[in-house]
């Protein structure tokens, strides 16, 4: 994982979930990358999960590159260029697993890291909205095409191979390039003969929900990409959720699957200054998201933000209670009251 001090407290979440749905037997060796060491007392707070979670591992790893990297996604940070270094990072290792710090993990993670990659560069999910542009904008990126494009979030990567045909000198190359989509395009366009797709359930990218049977119809990018019975698979039992888009929940509870994400945050080390400096904002955005819902839904956001002046900086299960019961009472209020339109069709952006 690749977070600054930013996303330090949704990737506490990230690695709770991972570590909570860890089977008998499986040990995490977690590689944390960052542009700078953490204050002290967020990293120990991290840090707590290693005698949680016995057979975990956790370090540390300071990249001191890409500091004058231009970002065009407005919701990245430069971090995210920190995974084109990995194959030299960790000569060591011969295959790793990369995951945005915007996830939940809801399986033991032993399923994607046994994928085939052995003669590969890369595994990933497809980023479907890629696969609708025409090949002249691929080419002009120096992509053949967009047929083998992937999401860049959750990958499992073939250092060994990497390493052999120099890859890292090509992905550092092209950093000096700006593309549309940063770090993911560079993946995509170095490792083009070498990607492998995987099934949408190891990278469901909320972008393409809610779980909603209709919603696979009327999209384009999904129907070319996956199959139904693909999609529904994901939809019910994901590997890996990915917050793959601006509504993040912890800035929005009625984001698609923020109650999941809650869930874990509740359990996480750093729960109590989650719901200090997020909770009560992300509450009052769904709130906020139509009219009508304004006035009724007031009143529950007033006792959630006292129930958080009440136990700010608590670490009891009352925290736990009140993350995760305030989240799901918005959301669900949100699925009664706000229905789309019975004709409406979706079009993908």
């Amino acid at each position: 994982m690749a977070a600054d001090l930013n996303y330090a407290k949704p990737m506490a979440v990230t690695i709770t979930s991972l570590l909570e749905n860890a089977q008998a037997g499986t040990g995490y060796d977690l590689k944390i990358l960052v542009a700078e060491e953490y204050p002290a007392e967020v990293r120990d707070r991290i840090l707590e999960l290693e005698n949680r979670y016995p057979g975990t591992t956790i370090t540390f790893v300071v990249v001191a590159d890409f500091e004058g990297v231009t970002v065009s996604t407005s919701h990245l940070t430069a971090p995210a260029y920190f995974r084109l270094k990995l194959p030299d990072l960790f000569p060591e290792l011969d295959r790793i697993v990369y995951l945005d710090v915007d996830t939940v993990i809801e399986s033991d993670l032993s399923v994607l890291f046994e994928q085939d990659v052995d003669d590969v560069y890369v595994a990933g999910v497809p980023a479907a909205v890629y696969h609708l542009r025409p090949d002249e904008v691929a080419q002009k990126m120096g992509l053949p095409s967009f047929d083998r494009y992937i999401n860049s979030g959750v990958m499992l990567m073939n250092l060994a191979r990497m390493r052999t045909d120099g890859l890292v000198e090509e992905f550092l190359r092209l950093s000096a390039r700006q593309f549309d989509s940063d770090d993911q395009d560079i993946i995509n366009i170095v490792c083009y003969d070498g990607i492998r797709h995987l099934p949408f359930r190891f990278n469901l990218m909320t972008k393409y929900g809610p779980k909603n049977v209709e919603e696979f119809w009327s999209r384009p990018a999904v129907q070319r990409v996956w199959s139904q019975a693909e999609y529904d698979e994901a939809m019910s039992a994901p590997v890996v959720i990915h917050f793959a888009d601006k509504r993040k929940p912890w800035l929005d509870v009625s984001a698609d699957f923020a109650e999941r994400w809650w869930k874990y945050a509740a359990l996480s080390p750093m729960r109590a200054e989650i719901m200090a400096d997020y909770l009560p904002g992300a509450v009052e955005t769904a709130a906020g998201a139509t009219s009508s819902l304004r006035e009724r839904l007031r009143n529950r956001v007033v006792s959630l933000e006292q129930a958080l002046a009440d136990t700010r900086g608590s670490v009891s299960f009352r925290i736990g209670s009140l993350m995760t019961s305030g989240p799901r009472v918005i959301r669900d209020s949100l699925r009664r009251d706000v229905r789309a339109p019975q004709n409406a069709h979706a079009v993908e952006k």
